[in-house]
């Protein structure tokens, strides 16, 4: 069962895909966050590159929405939401494979550089993509770079989404990685 806490950052995290704010997320909602990849990337409509990105997109909303989706009404809405990552964290193997599938993601889409890191700018495409502001996706960088080398390495990443997900303790830094928990 999540704690409080965890419905917290989850609820969060579901804000940024629910734009127009009608407690639902769908397909239209994983395609706006391709495009502002695609624009960030410089990516032409229908590249190869394009295409891999929204195609992966694409499976990640079908599976959430095969999962999550209760009522099969084509969306998933805050209930649903909250409900699959419940499941989700309390299965070992779906956990495991959600937050190695995420990590990777993350990595791929924003480390445009290839060097196998994410510097503040690099981070602040990751938020920027998601509608968040610059300015606060600088803080969180420096909050999640905790050795302070002015990096996030995939290691790092890896630990601050076990943190995002599983944490119960309410300053541990990975609970921002969504932006901030209120």
């Amino acid at each position: 069962m999540l704690t409080d806490l965890q419905r917290k950052k989850l609820t969060g995290y579901f804000r940024l895909y629910d734009v127009n704010g009608d407690n639902r997320t769908g397909p239209e909602d994983f395609d706006r966050v391709v495009e502002n990849v695609r624009i960030l990337h410089d990516l032409a409509t229908y590249s190869p590159r394009h295409e891999a990105l929204r195609d992966g997109f694409r499976r990640r909303w079908e599976s959430l929405r095969t999962s999550a989706d209760a009522d099969h009404d084509g969306s998933v809405d805050l209930a649903e939401w909250l409900g699959y990552w419940d499941h989700v964290i309390e299965t070992p193997e779906l956990y495991e494979a959600e937050v190695n599938t995420l990590a990777a993601q993350l990595f791929e889409t924003f480390d445009k550089d290839e060097d196998g890191v994410l510097g503040a700018d690099e981070f602040c495409d990751f938020y920027g993509v998601y509608g968040l502001p610059s300015a606060l996706a600088r803080r969180v960088f420096l909050d999640l770079d905790v050795d302070g080398d002015a990096v996030i390495s995939e290691v790092e990443l890896m630990n601050m989404v076990h943190e995002f997900y599983r944490s119960t303790d309410p300053n541990a830094p990975g609970n921002q990685l969504f932006g901030p928990v209120e």
